[in-house]
């Protein structure tokens, strides 16, 4: 137990110095270094991932710094896409013997998608790219649609591996939108919230919580992200980024190969 707090305060402790990589850190680390079965990994994540949530969302609630139109819109593609991505993750399990293999490799794939697009966001200009792809996809007149779309497909990759609500969802809704990056933040913190109680809800049901684990973490992580929040203007945010990156690949990389090699 008293290695699953410390694992708790960590990742609390990055989660609070960038707001960022959370279920993406937690998940790698419960499967690779801890041995619990990833259906297990993903869901008691997720639970744990929520109940963070919520006190996020309160500040940005009480801030004013959420779209709740933009919140809507996610939810209608994210609510089912986390019910389709959870589902699936139950059959899987049930289906085949190696399931745990496959759900590595797909945790993999996730975690290493999400630490290219934080790579990207990071160290690269994208605003003349934003615009090419504002008037290449005619966002401007179908906006609803592709925040819908953004929000399926960052729902059935919370639902399936735990991974995708904060990075991947947000880079998508930085490219679509023009608002301020504290809105866009703050939006998506409190839709990542309704959509990991939904898909951890369906965990929940489905027998893929460890209680034990969860209250652990937790135990470790509110702690860590209180401490981390204090000391961030103190430690260089692009280098804390950036080790947020390698240590995302690092543990991406480490589940793609076991299940090849």
């Amino acid at each position: 137990m008293l290695i699953l707090i410390l694992v708790g305060f960590v990742v609390g402790l990055l989660i609070g110095m960038t707001s960022m990589g959370g279920g993406a850190m937690m998940t790698p680390i419960l499967i690779t270094f801890l041995h619990y079965d990833p259906v297990v990994a993903v869901g008691s994540d997720i639970i744990y991932a929520a109940i963070t949530k919520v006190v996020g969302s309160a500040v940005h609630i009480k801030q004013k710094t959420v779209d709740s139109q933009l919140v809507r819109r996610l939810a209608y593609g994210s609510v089912p896409g986390a019910i389709v991505g959870s589902l699936l993750a139950e059959y899987i399990n049930h289906a085949t013997p190696i399931a745990s293999e496959y759900f590595k490799l797909a945790i993999g794939i996730a975690i290493c998608s999400s630490a290219t697009t934080l790579f990207i966001s990071i160290f690269f200009d994208i605003r003349r790219l934003k615009q090419r792809l504002h008037d290449w996809l005619g966002v401007e007149q179908h906006k609803a649609a592709y925040t819908v779309l953004t929000g399926a497909i960052g729902g059935f990759l919370v639902g399936l591996t735990s991974v995708g609500a904060g990075s991947i969802m947000l880079v998508m809704m930085l490219v679509i939108y023009n608002t301020s990056t504290r809105k866009l933040i703050g939006s998506d913190i409190v839709h990542a919230t309704i959509l990991l109680f939904t898909a951890g809800l369906l965990h929940l049901f489905a027998g893929n919580v460890n209680w034990t684990l969860t209250l652990s973490l937790l135990i470790g992580s509110i702690p860590g992200v209180l401490i981390g929040s204090r000391f961030v203007q103190y430690v260089p945010r692009t280098f804390l980024k950036a080790t947020l990156v390698l240590l995302l690949l690092f543990l991406g990389s480490q589940l793609i190969y076991k299940f090849f090699f």
